[in-house]
């Protein structure tokens, strides 16, 4: 079972990871429903972690917070895909730069949920920011949330 879900596109992994969340009960999932789940996420952050790659992504329109030391911007996440997240922002962002991405108003607490990224490249107002360089297991938390969120968001094509 785990192999069919390590071989599965982007677009597959958030399908299978809705389907899973619809059969949660209010305890929550049945042994193997959480197992499943845990190597779903597992496998969608692995993607995300991909350096460069290409392939298939999901729209996910969604307003953020985009900041660093020097400044605090609105972006609107385009995409996520492996390699990161594509974000429509404006001004010019540094490949390296350090980021912290805010989703607001997801219930997480009422500052909103905060990942940190570093942006990988910039181009004619989009950044692309790879999430993979924090490895504390917080971190892989709110990361998990916060790409839950991106895929709550999504816009089938």
């Amino acid at each position: 079972m785990h192999a069919d879900i390590e071989a599965m596109s982007l677009p597959e992994l958030a399908d299978r990871l809705e389907d899973l969340d619809g059969r949660r009960t209010p305890v929550g999932w049945t042994p193997e429903d959480a197992q499943e789940r845990a190597t779903v996420e597992r496998c969608i952050l692995g993607l995300l972690s991909k350096d460069g790659a290409t392939g298939e992504v999901l729209r996910c329109p969604l307003d953020i917070l985009l900041r660093n030391k020097e400044k605090t911007v609105r972006a609107v996440v385009r995409e996520i895909g492996a390699g990161g997240i594509r974000v429509d922002v404006e001004g010019q962002w540094v490949p390296g730069t350090h980021v912290e991405m805010i989703v607001r108003g997801d219930g997480t607490d009422e500052h909103g949920l905060r990942v940190r990224g570093v942006i990988r490249g910039h181009d004619r107002g989009v950044a692309r920011i790879s999430v993979a360089e924090q490895p504390s297991e917080a971190h892989e938390r709110r990361l998990r949330r916060f790409v839950l969120e991106l895929i709550r968001h999504r816009v089938h094509n």
